[in-house]
């Protein structure tokens, strides 16, 4: 974040770095995970490459072959650090147990998987984020059509019994 100490909420989109930003937007849209999908393109960090590549003028600037770069990858978890310190999100390590109450019940694990995101604190932030990137003429398109997909996956998986 742009210059605040770790006790410190942003107050809204502007006050993130861009990969905040995109991050926290592309966290609200409410992907699957990736390996319950059996679909890498809805692993949160190719996602949030995307959009950050797509904010900067080029798509694929953060991706290698359909994966994120190690470059983002570890600029990423150094946003979703500071984010986490900032009271904005609460990182789950790969393996770890989700927090009870961390998430809706409804679409609970037992687990966190390797490809599963950190959970959104600040749902207001995260939502006004969204709204920040839809406003994209650049962005919109690509996170509309993740948006749609998402929403048949998730239909599959719970007729399949995900999460029940």
């Amino acid at each position: 974040m742009r210059g605040m100490s770790e006790r410190e909420r942003p107050r809204g989109p502007a006050e993130l770095a861009d990969v905040e930003r995109a991050l926290l937007g592309v966290l609200c849209v409410g992907l699957p995970p990736a390996r319950a999908a059996g679909d890498d393109a809805f692993r949160v960090d190719c996602v949030t490459a995307r959009v950050l590549g797509l904010l900067e003028g080029d798509g694929g600037r953060h991706l290698d072959g359909g994966r994120a770069t190690a470059a983002f990858r570890e600029r990423l978890r150094a946003a979703i650090a500071e984010l986490a310190a900032a009271g904005v999100l609460a990182d789950q390590p790969a393996g770890a147990p989700v927090a009870a109450g961390g998430v809706d019940p409804a679409l609970a694990l037992d687990v966190v998987a390797p490809d599963a995101h950190p959970a959104v604190l600040d749902r207001q932030l995260a939502q006004e984020c969204m709204e920040s990137l839809f406003g994209v003429k650049a962005v919109y398109p690509y996170l509309m059509e993740r948006y749609a997909a998402s929403g048949a996956v998730w239909r599959r998986l719970r007729a399949a019994g995900y999460g029940a």
